[in-house]
């Protein structure tokens, strides 16, 4: 009987690439018992498959068996396991009408891989092309922000995109669904795609060489464009474009010009077991941190910026540090360059890069976020009795827009301070804001004020994002409700009679036309004032969504951004070598 497949996951190299030009030569071991090579055809396709024996392991124990092995006095009742393992691993190459398919099987059946040569798009494009948004099983999305946000979706039974929740403000990085016509089988999509087939009828060699053919077919096709328009459109672009990029990154990354460029781990990861480390020293110290942060790699000196190279930054790692293991975990670790998230324009084009790969964003795209901001985003003038306010606060030597918060319901009788207040939604923990001012004066919209430094993409999307989310929940959870209008009573604030009649208690009445929604960005009035013009490109996404939201679906009188200059001191703090300052 023939043998077949139930499951294989398969890259698609760029082309033009050869057998040669995917395969890392230098990591290619001389054929011998352990390591085999086989040429072959299949139908008239020429087949390369590379086989080799898998590395025998023997693991020591995990730190929570030797601490009880502490307490375990007998050397007898000590417990040990010693695990072997020995199991074949292969890479499988065809070349199918001038295009190279790669399949690899076992633990290290990649390895032999130049992963640069190969499509990090092929597999979600090809499914999406493929299943449709019908029959989905599974999604993977994030958000393109300084704080950036891994959300996975998974329902009991096969649901269309509308059914997953999906949000205009995610982008769509996998997923997982069915053939329309043929419910056992199921791509699951990413950077490879994954073809999985129940039932008795598997995938056989004819059965391969036909699918490899429809994939590359349905690879080159735009129809996720309309499907799937949470998958952005950002388009692959040569290795020498990439490398123009990387020296770009670097001069910017040594003139500290991080206004465009953040740090965010590449993968899902619990705040509350992790911290991070930029180390992994046996007998030096190593620094522990609690988030990964650009400023560090110089203040830090984590690069040495005086050399500093696209090489080192693609050399360095950052560790994942283990509260309950209380150790850096050596295995769990992350390039630095892939934790890189930035937005570059080159020569009259814009890149953005994620997860160590440079991408051109779609013009169309580009200009369409560009001109809504440019025509349609108002800014706002403040008062000037509001301007230059001194935002420093000297007890811990920093910068904070609460300061100027607090200043600003000082100096005026209409605002209460919402910065900080700890109210609840829905069923939720108690520590939500709601904004950070509230401002009635009665002849006219209320104003519902967010609050940021202008530090770059953190502050920026962090204002648009928390705005939309907070502004939502305002006109609908009853319990938000609540809990603001408690908040009114308890300021202390003389206006507090009028601004509950205008706060209504009945959910119902609570509506957007009654609010004007204010968006501030602190700068410093040492420097010139910025322009909306020249926001990040992801952030101006967000001003857009937000905007669109809030006008548009939760019909709010007006949304307004305003650019306000305050009084801002350059904070330095020495230390002697043993720490005393």
């Amino acid at each position: 009987m023939a043998s077949e497949l139930g499951k294989i996951s398969i890259y698609l190299a760029k082309e033009g690439k050869t057998f040669a030009d995917v395969i890392d030569e230098a990591e290619l071991p001389n054929e011998s018992d352990y390591f085999k090579i086989r040429d072959f055809e299949v139908d008239g396709y020429p087949v390369r498959f590379f086989c080799k024996h898998a590395t025998i392991a023997k693991p020591e124990n995990p730190p929570w068996l030797d601490f009880v092995n502490d307490k375990l006095n007998e050397d007898d009742q000590k417990i040990y396991f010693d695990s072997y393992s020995k199991r074949p691993s292969g890479l499988l190459l065809i070349n199918i009408e001038a295009r190279i398919l790669a399949a690899s099987f076992g633990i290290g059946g990649g390895t032999l891989l130049r992963k640069f040569q190969f499509l990090d798009d092929f597999g979600i494009k090809a499914a999406m092309n493929m299943c449709g948004n019908k029959e989905l099983r599974q999604t993977k999305s994030s958000t393109h922000a300084i704080t950036t946000q891994n959300i996975d979706r998974q329902l009991s039974k096969p649901s269309d995109s509308f059914s997953f929740g999906l949000n205009e403000t995610e982008f769509l990085q996998y997923i997982s669904a069915h053939l329309p016509d043929n419910s056992k089988v199921t791509l699951q999509g990413k950077d490879t795609l994954t073809l999985k087939i129940i039932g008795d009828e598997k995938l056989s060699w004819d059965k391969l060489i036909e699918y490899g053919k429809i994939f590359i077919k349905e690879y080159g096709s735009d129809k996720y464009k309309e499907l799937f328009p949470n998958y952005p459109n950002l388009q692959n672009i040569e290795k020498e474009k990439s490398e123009e990029l990387d020296l770009r990154l670097v001069e910017k990354i040594k003139d500290e010009e991080y206004d465009r460029i953040h740090l965010s781990i590449p993968e899902f990861i619990a705040d509350d077991e992790f911290s991070f480390s930029y180390t992994n020293y046996n007998k030096k110290e190593n620094k522990i941190y609690s988030h990964i942060d650009v400023s560090q790699l110089k203040s830090n000196n984590v690069l040495g910026f005086n050399t500093l190279t696209s090489d080192d930054i693609k050399k360095k790692y950052i560790y994942a540090y283990s509260h309950e293991q209380d150790q850096i975990l050596g295995y769990k670790k992350w390039e630095l360059y892939r934790c890189m998230v930035a937005e570059i324009e080159c020569e009259g084009e814009y890149f953005v890069l994620s997860n160590g790969v440079w991408r051109k964003v779609d013009d169309e795209f580009y200009n369409l976020i560009t001109s809504f901001v440019d025509d349609v985003i108002e800014e706002e003038d403040i008062s000037d009795q509001f301007k230059n306010i001194s935002i420093a606060d000297l007890e811990r030597s920093q910068n904070r827009e609460e300061v100027f918060n607090k200043k600003y319901c000082e100096m005026n009788g209409n605002a209460i301070l919402f910065d900080q207040a700890k109210l609840r939604i829905g069923q939720g923990s108690k520590d939500k804001e709601f904004c950070d001012v509230f401002e009635y004066r009665g002849d006219e919209p209320a104003w519902i004020i967010h609050v940021k430094k202008h530090g770059g993409a953190d502050a920026i999307n962090y204002l648009f994002s928390q705005t939309r989310f907070y502004c939502e929940f305002f006109l609908g959870d009853e319990v938000f409700l609540k809990e603001i209008r408690d908040h009114i009573s308890n300021s202390g604030s003389g206006n507090t009679d009028a601004v509950l009649q205008h706060v209504k208690e009945d959910q119902s009445e609570v509506i957007g036309k009654d609010y004007s929604v204010k968006m501030w960005l602190l700068f410093d009035n040492k420097k010139p004032a910025p322009k909306k013009a020249d926001l990040p490109l992801m952030a101006k996404y967000d001003l857009k969504l937000t905007y669109e939201r809030l006008r548009n679906v939760l019909k709010y009188n007006d949304i307004k951004l305003s650019m306000v200059p305050v009084e801002v001191i350059n904070f330095t703090i020495s230390k002697k070598k043993n720490g005393d300052k």
